[in-house]
């Protein structure tokens, strides 16, 4: 289940930010656990972009929840 992957995914450590893809295309990308909550019973989550705005989206319209390329650099 899409929820189940989410929430797992926000208790990774170290946490590795990820993108939710929803049926119209629209991808969300949550860069850290502080940018997503979770219903508890998982009907839908609240993702904010980076302006602070909040995205509410029915889990129904989740396809894919896939981790973003690590940007980590060396110095």
């Amino acid at each position: 289940m899409v929820i189940d992957a989410i929430r797992e995914l926000n208790r990774a450590a170290p946490f590795r930010p990820y993108a939710l893809r929803l049926a119209s295309g629209t991808v969300h990308r949550v860069p850290h656990p502080d940018f997503i909550a979770v219903a508890p019973k998982g009907s839908w989550v609240m993702v904010s972009d980076e302006n602070d705005h909040p995205h509410w989206i029915s889990a129904l319209l989740i396809e894919e929840v896939t981790p973003l390329p690590s940007t980590a650099q060396t110095n």
